[in-house]
């Protein structure tokens, strides 16, 4: 019988680091969620609150492979926490099929947990925020692209405060 002629392959790791998002890439995702899912624009403030918490508490790095979830995550938990009808885990599935249901639950369930289920956002807090972002965008040309899009009220501080406290006891209750 005649056998395969002897091959060998030499295989060596290459780790290609992936691009940095531009800031289009950043902004088509999260205004694809907005459109889609109907976020309200004060969504991007409070997920740009659990964004931070998250980093100090876990020690996370945003990074260009884990960015996308990690935004995903944050805008999933600030419109369950800020909007009156939030959205559903299968409707952002629905928008990026990449991340089914079951990995979307998961990652839920890991951010939460990485967070110590403190989703609670003081109205100063949720002010402090929205003055520090209207500076930058104000000072980068940003605000009237921004503005175009969402438009965000900083005396709907108190009512964030509110809903996130509600969540808490929620959950704290079980």
């Amino acid at each position: 019988s005649a056998g395969l002629p002897s091959l060998s392959f030499a295989l060596s790791k290459h780790e290609v680091e992936p691009e940095k998002p531009s800031i289009e890439q950043i902004y088509d995702f999260m205004m694809n969620l907005f459109d889609k899912a109907l976020l309200s624009s004060e969504c991007s403030i409070v997920c740009l609150i659990y964004i931070e918490r998250l980093i100090k508490i876990s020690g996370i790095s945003l990074l260009s492979t884990n960015w996308k979830p990690i935004v995903l995550c944050g805008l999933l938990l600030s419109s369950k926490v800020w909007q009156d009808i939030s959205s559903w885990n299968v409707e952002f599935s629905n928008v990026y099929p990449e991340y089914n249901l079951k990995s979307i639950n998961r990652l839920e369930r890991l951010y939460v947990g990485q967070l110590c289920w403190d989703l609670c956002i003081s109205a100063s807090l949720y002010a402090k925020y929205y003055f520090a972002l209207r500076s930058l965008a104000e000072g980068a040309g940003f605000r009237k692209r921004y503005n175009s899009v969402v438009k965000i009220d900083a005396p709907l501080a108190c009512t964030v405060e509110q809903r996130s406290k509600a969540v808490k006891e929620a959950a704290t209750s079980r």
